[in-house]
């Protein structure tokens, strides 16, 4: 007996979110001066009804899959929730994601249509594989074929509402693909997160009880998922005027004013976005925001960050949020107790993320890099590991990828799937977690372990910090892999000789100290977190000596 219903569609909470505040704002963007358009809650399901009629006429069909590539904006929520409620499947592609990447996700998932903004379709059309689709959908204006076939305009004119009102959610089985992001494709196939109709509504009862909103907040979200999230709950939206492929380059008046224009009470960003915020309000002398709540995360939030945001928001709670594209949220920790946390340890002890959900369960695995075995052992608190998660919010697979299914997850003996973190670390005698670093960081030095995370905070514990840095294991014929300390910044024979005793009196055993004379490599998504591969090929790919980094004597041990 099929198990199919509306009720599982995730549409529902928008139908519900509507019919309980229609004339209430659900999107507001475009601007900082206070003329933003506003889209309500009532309005924006009246257009996704359209969107889905007009794509079902146009030949979209239940279970099949549709490219959405339009950034954060009504036309984006219109495009995506018209998809779900026709019970086909949106492929969400992150605007950060390299072009070639692009082409490689999305034909990889064997789309039927494609809707994205014009410049998207250029990319459509330079690709033989993307070429064939039949559906192609642009957000803006076309002239004739170019850039794509209909216009979205096009498609909600073919979705003229019903004379009997709006139409109801396809139904679907509750592990139905509802959404389909991609994680990473710098290796293999793409990573295809597969998030079913079960899992969106678990993720959002998951963050709606963890950081909860009052029917008086209005947010502002840089995460898609927490702007469907809003939607579910009935809470306004405001889209930030931001470039979401730089969000280290953030606008800091801009957002402010946004901010003020709309009398913002929450945010939710990665760190870089609100560095970029509160440089403003220190620059500017202008007065605190009053927001009740701001959520970070996406990557390690630093110490001295939290202390220069609290003393820019004084009223402001800070939480800081733990998780991964698979399992979001999987623990958070107020900015105050985490402070404290990292005071109390005094050195090189990781990260503090807190405690896990409540919606959660965890375990500890020994660090391997291959596949889990049948039997994994759980290791006691204090040990390092690898950190495995299991809920109602944690994919339990990838689309079409068998491979990273087999990598990235691992099944109980009594059949639970668990999700691998990839993050290495340690619960305290507080049952709160602390990263110190990624499987694949982890440095195999002599057959011991050394983590990344904890070379780096020692190296910069003290007095005469040497700006940013990040460790990284090099083949070695001895050592089987040497630790590299790689630094931005030349350093002086005695900030050499300081650093050199700084680390050794922390135990943190670094072969070499290289100077690049450049910037780090960060991660293209959040611009915060070091990216180890690309910085393993640069000081392998090329002799450092001719591409001007300096080295040191080879500080060795």
């Amino acid at each position: 007996m099929s198990g199919a219903s509306s009720d599982n569609n995730v549409l529902s909470y928008l139908d519900r979110a509507a019919r309980r505040v229609p004339d209430r704002a659900a999107l507001i963007f475009d601007g900082s001066d206070g003329r933003g358009d506003r889209l309500t809650f009532g309005r924006l399901r009246d257009r996704v009804d359209r969107v889905a009629r007009g794509l079902a006429a146009s030949g979209l069909s239940p279970g099949e899959r549709a490219i959405v590539m339009i950034p954060m904006s009504a036309d984006l929520y219109a495009a995506m929730l018209g998809v779900l409620q026709l019970g086909a499947v949106a492929v969400f592609v992150d605007p950060w994601v390299g072009a070639r990447q692009i082409a490689a996700f999305s034909a990889f998932a064997e789309p039927t249509a494609y809707v994205g903004v014009g410049r998207s379709h250029l990319l459509r059309l330079l690709d033989r594989r993307l070429r064939s689709i039949a559906l192609s959908i642009t957000s803006g204006r076309r002239l004739g074929p170019l850039p794509a076939s209909r216009t979205l305009a096009e498609i909600e004119g073919l979705g003229r509402p019903h004379s009997r009102g709006l139409s109801e959610a396809a139904p679907v089985e509750p592990d139905d693909p509802a959404l389909i992001t991609f994680t990473s494709g710098s290796s293999g196939l793409p990573k295809g997160t597969n998030r079913t109709h079960r899992f969106l509504a678990a993720q959002h009862q998951a963050l709606a009880a963890e950081f909860p909103y009052s029917d008086h907040d209005i947010d502002m979200p840089m995460f898609p998922v927490f702007a469907l999230n809003n939607l579910a709950l009935g809470i306004p939206s405001v889209v930030p005027a931001m470039d979401f492929r730089r969000v280290d380059q953030v606008d800091g008046a801009a957002i402010v004013g946004q901010m003020r224009a709309h009398a913002v009470s929450t945010a939710t960003a990665s760190p870089p976005f609100f560095d970029r915020v509160v440089e403003h309000l220190k620059t500017s002398g202008d007065p605190p925001l009053r927001l009740r709540r701001i959520l970070t995360g996406g990557a390690p939030v630093r110490s001295e960050q939290l202390e220069r945001w609290q003393e820019a928001l004084p009223e402001t709670a800070i939480e800081v949020v733990y998780g991964s594209t698979e399992a979001e949220p999987v623990a958070h920790i107020g900015a105050a107790d985490k402070l404290a946390a990292e005071a109390e340890a005094s050195g090189a002890a990781g990260y503090c993320v807190g405690r896990p959900s409540s919606f959660v369960r965890t375990r500890l695995a020994p660090i391997r890099r291959a596949a889990l075995d049948a039997e994994v052992e759980d290791l006691p608190a204090g040990e390092i590991g690898e950190l495995l998660v299991t809920g109602g919010h944690v994919c339990k697979d990838y689309y079409r990828n068998s491979e990273a299914v087999l990598e990235n997850k691992w099944i109980d003996p009594s059949g639970e799937t668990w999700h691998r973190m990839g993050d290495t670390g340690y619960f305290d005698d507080r049952e709160r977690f602390w990263l110190v670093g990624r499987v694949h960081s982890t440095i195999l030095r002599a057959g011991r372990p050394v983590h990344a995370q904890l070379v780096e905070q020692a190296a910069g514990a003290g007095v005469g910090d040497p700006g940013p840095r990040a460790a990284i294991g090099l083949p070695d014929p001895k050592l089987g892999e040497r630790v590299v300390l790689a630094l931005e910044r030349s350093l002086t024979e005695t900030e050499r000789a300081t650093l050199a005793d700084r680390l050794e009196a922390a135990g943190q055993p670094v072969d070499e100290i290289v100077c690049l004379g450049a910037a780090l490599p960060l991660d293209p998504r959040h611009r915060s977190k070091i990216d180890y591969p690309e910085l393993r090929a640069k000081l392998l790919g090329t002799p450092r000596d001719r591409r001007g980094a300096v080295r040191s004597d080879g500080h060795r041990r």
